[in-house]
């Protein structure tokens, strides 16, 4: 008569190492989350410096919001911003709107070398709005100090509430008069920040 063999050792081991996995995977889970809140600070062309606070409510999310200006006047903007790639390294895809108050711009002829005359008038309360698309660069994605680059386009509407002075003065015309100008380009973006998470 064959004794049958137990299977308690076996058994106790499987048990043991399933239950060694249990204990790791909220730690490993932990670990791989990448950090939820902080603070993006930024600097490009055309729109200047920007300060956001950043949300990510899921690793290929990043939400963020903010003041920004471009030294002549003070917008705000939002954007989002997707990380298909939750690695230390990854590729970004990314949307922005913005918005610049009305401001002087009459500061931009001293950057041209032209006298302000009366040209300076219609460059008054000159706001404009913006919306890029970019693909970045970002190293550091799943830690707290987060390195980025973006490359993309602008669309750029700007309004000039009275363009009259400009166009007198471009055609050498006192009898030339307008309404509101409204100019719409396409214009290259570039960017370059960091972000600070907090937790």
């Amino acid at each position: 008569m064959k004794r049958r063999r137990s299977s308690l050792p076996s058994s106790s081991l499987g048990l043991g190492c399933l239950a060694v996995l249990g204990l790791a995977s909220p730690a490993l889970a932990q670990e791989d989350t990448p950090y939820k809140v902080g603070l993006l600070v930024d600097a490009g062309a055309p729109h200047g410096i920007g300060v956001s606070a950043v949300v990510r409510p899921a690793s290929w999310l990043r939400l963020q919001a903010g003041p920004t200006t471009n030294t002549l006047s003070i917008g705000v903007r939002g954007g989002v911003s997707i990380l298909p790639m939750d690695t230390f390294i990854a590729p970004s895809f990314n949307a922005e709107v913005g918005h610049y108050f009305g401001s002087e711009y009459s500061e931009v002829l001293d950057w041209l070398g032209r006298d302000p005359s009366a040209t300076a008038q219609a460059i008054r309360d000159v706001t404009y709005n913006y919306v890029t698309g970019s693909v970045g660069l970002e190293v550091g994605t799943k830690s707290r100090f987060n390195f980025f680059l973006n490359v993309g386009l602008s669309y750029v509407a700007l309004t000039v509430p009275d363009p009259t002075p400009l166009l007198q003065d471009a055609a050498n015309d006192d009898t030339v008069t307008s309404g509101p100008m409204h100019l719409r380009a396409t214009i290259p973006s570039v960017k370059l920040g960091f972000i600070l998470y907090f937790f």
